[in-house]
């Protein structure tokens, strides 16, 4: 797949079958969306000088007003574009705007701070978890 700029030098590479989600899931400028199989994904980056763990903090107090029963599970570290040190957390809920399968991850650096979101019905965020992964592994983010 061909790789795509989701804004300020920060590039996605959708790994194989995800295509573009934007004519379901319109997620503005700085931002990128995919889907495969029930699955939808968004990368976004914006100006960030806080930790991972404030942009973190800062995206599940976004979330949560969109969910009843909002339960997140305990982060675990990731490594992020090659070598950068990042956070993902699942979150799980009733909404009427989120598939009942979520996770956030998130990383800071160079004053961006970049996001995936992803959101799945059940059972099928688990299986793209390694494709999920390996988006994370191979974005592009200016150093």
């Amino acid at each position: 797949e061909l790789p795509i700029e989701v804004g300020k030098g920060v590039i996605v590479t959708p790994a194989d079958g995800w295509y573009s989600a934007a004519d379901v899931w319109g997620v503005g400028p700085d931002a990128v969306s995919l889907q495969r199989a029930g699955v939808y994904v968004a990368f976004l980056v914006e100006e960030y000088l806080g930790t991972s763990d404030e942009l973190l903090a800062e995206m599940l107090e976004i979330l949560e007003p969109d969910f009843e029963s909002f339960r997140v599970l305990p982060a675990a570290s990731i490594t992020v574009a090659g070598d950068l040190p990042g956070l993902i957390a699942i979150f799980t809920g009733v909404s009427d705007k989120w598939g009942p399968e979520n996770e956030v991850a998130v990383t800071t650096h160079g004053g961006l701070g970049v996001v995936m979101l992803a959101t799945g019905a059940q059972g099928q965020l688990s299986r793209m978890q390694g494709d999920l992964e390996t988006m994370l592994q191979n974005l592009e983010i200016p150093r």
